[in-house]
């Protein structure tokens, strides 16, 4: 656990490892970049040159609220693109109890936005149905990034098409705003005194950054702002998986330029242990210092 001020905050993991080639993740990336960036192995490269990722959520405690921030993948989701994620059974609910956190206590579910590793267990199976996971939170979704994949998923019903983002709309976004626990906000939107949104877009188009400020202390969640450490290497470097990679480029030196060599925690979506630190400059580029 991590404080910022008054606010716990509590690092969920629901699955961690080699995920991909980092080639395959970063495109652009060089064998130079990361000869010259030693510090990036093993914890973040292996030694097969996969990226190491952790899929996780997090969990605040504010004096007010329980805040869940993304909610992963999810169990029992057909996803037969992506074997690691397809029906899974991972022990997320138990370890979420482990962390003292109750589903019934969570006020509110923000998603920074709508991939399928960040929507999973919004919801679970109910005898058949995909239902909300979180009987009495709020899930608050930013408007600019749930009417695209609204738009998306429509769109590609009419053409006879694949449904976007693995099926993750209808089955991890759709059951909440049917069951009227869904709350489409601003990208500036204040959930309490000191914890608001931030427009972040670039990886997807309406992606947001959750901000806590409390007793002068201040964490941003970054979503997938950045996925990798690499990315501090040469932010310049956006994934596959970046819906305008210019934008989300932009972006992240934004962020990085902002926040580093401040007190600042950014609290990653994806990064193994150290999962929140703080930016360092590190000559042209940036580093982390936990």
């Amino acid at each position: 656990m991590q404080l910022i001020g008054d606010i716990s905050v509590t690092r969920v993991v629901e699955s961690e490892g080699s995920f991909a080639p980092i080639d395959f993740l970063l495109p652009g990336i060089t064998s130079e970049l990361l000869q010259a960036n030693r510090w990036l192995r093993p914890a973040f490269v292996d030694d097969a040159n996969n990226v190491v990722m952790s899929f996780h959520s997090y969990v605040l405690r504010t004096p007010r609220h329980t805040i869940l921030v993304d909610s992963c993948v999810g169990n029992e989701k057909e996803r037969p693109l992506r074997p690691q994620w397809h029906r899974q059974r991972f022990d997320f609910l138990d370890r979420l109890a482990r962390a003292g956190v109750k589903p019934e206590e969570i006020d509110f579910v923000f998603c920074t936005h709508m991939h399928a590793d960040h929507v999973g267990w919004n919801t679970r199976l109910r005898d058949g149905n995909w239902v909300p996971t979180l009987p009495g939170a709020r899930y608050l979704f930013a408007r600019r990034e749930y009417e695209y994949w609204e738009r998306m998923h429509r769109e590609a019903l009419a053409k006879g098409e694949a449904v976007p983002n693995h099926g993750s709309f209808a089955d991890s976004v759709l059951p909440v705003m049917e069951a009227g626990q869904a709350v489409l906000v601003e990208s500036d939107h204040e959930i309490e005194d000191g914890v608001h949104l931030e427009a972040a877009y670039g990886h997807t188009p309406g992606a947001c950054l959750l901000h806590a400020r409390n007793r002068n202390q201040h964490g941003i969640f970054a979503g997938d702002v950045m996925h990798t450490p690499v990315q501090l290497a040469d932010p310049g470097l956006s994934s596959r998986f970046c819906s305008d990679p210019l934008q989300s480029a932009r972006t992240r030196l934004a962020l990085c330029e902002r926040y580093a060599d401040t007190a600042t925690m950014v609290f990653t979506g994806h990064f193994p242990l150290p999962n929140a630190a703080r930016l360092v400059r590190t000559g042209t580029a940036f580093g982390l210092h936990n």
